[in-house]
């Protein structure tokens, strides 16, 4: 599965591995932690429930509903995905054969082929790993032992890191920051593409005040030492240019299962619908 299923995991995949991995090896949660995730990401198939709901003030802004199933030895996947904001609903399957993306969205007669060689979320998602891993180290030497694990009678592990208020490193701080700037870039990004199957957030823009309230990683890992569940919660303070204060509260929610077992059939794409899209191309 490699690449492809810490893709699916998002922010966590991006801060929490970076952050793992930069913690020292004294800590038993962090060796549970980094094995596990090792091993997750090099399962050759699994099926994974994805949401994650951000919210401004209590309001919902965006929410995503996705089934990802992925079979990296025969090079096919598939995504199931509701998408909501706060007018909008998306349905979309999305299926990668033949080394393409094929995106199909409901209530559309047209299948878009997707070329992602001259993508510009690929040099953002650069810049935004190198930004955290120049920060990650400073971040995590008060973390050691924040992280705890607690051990199951049926072999399961569960690992946990909460940290709220004045335990959240000064560092943070800044992270915030870029992780509000990075959010701000992909929004601009989408805002010029004018594609039936995006659907827009309208998130606030920050500008001063940014302070982390809150982060909360739970993962529990299994007996055969592979991922089942994790949730990831972050919540950042601030104010926008006009001075008023927002809330912003994200959540993602991951369950996985069948891994090693998930199949996944290709699908007729009919040759007459395909559209053509090389993302990144205006």
């Amino acid at each position: 599965m490699n690449k492809k299923l810490l893709a699916v995991i998002g922010i966590s995949g991006t801060l929490m591995l970076g952050s793992v991995y930069s913690i020292s090896a004294n800590t038993s949660g962090y060796d549970l932690y980094k094995e596990a995730l090792k091993k997750t990401h090099l399962a050759e198939s699994a099926t994974l429930n994805f949401n994650f709901k951000i919210e401004d003030n209590k309001k919902s802004i965006l929410t995503s509903e996705s089934i990802f199933k992925s079979d990296s030895i025969n090079q096919v996947n598939s995504i199931s995905t509701r998408l909501a904001n706060e007018s909008e609903v998306s349905n979309m399957n999305l299926y990668k054969q033949d080394g393409n993306w094929f995106v199909m969205k409901d209530g559309l007669d047209k299948i878009y082929k997707i070329d992602t060689s001259n993508n510009p979320h690929h040099s953002n998602t650069a810049e935004l790993k190198d930004d955290v891993e120049n920060l990650i180290d400073v971040m995590t030497k008060n973390l050691q032992q924040q992280i705890t694990v607690a051990d199951k009678q049926n072999g399961n592990h569960v690992i946990e890191l909460d940290l709220t208020g004045k335990e959240i490193p000064l560092p943070a701080n800044a992270l915030s920051t870029l992780m509000i700037k990075h959010a701000v870039m992909i929004q601009d990004n989408n805002e010029t593409e004018s594609l039936d199957f995006h659907i827009k957030a309208k998130f606030p823009e920050l500008d001063h005040d940014i302070t982390v309230k809150q982060v909360k990683l739970t993962a529990r890992v299994n007996k055969e030492n592979y991922i089942e569940q994790q949730t990831i919660k972050v919540v950042v303070t601030g104010k926008d240019k006009q001075g008023a204060i927002h809330e912003v509260v994200l959540d993602i929610n991951l369950n996985a299962s069948d891994y090693n077992q998930t199949t996944v059939t290709p699908v007729e794409i009919p040759a007459d619908k395909v559209v053509e899209f090389n993302h990144g191309k205006k």
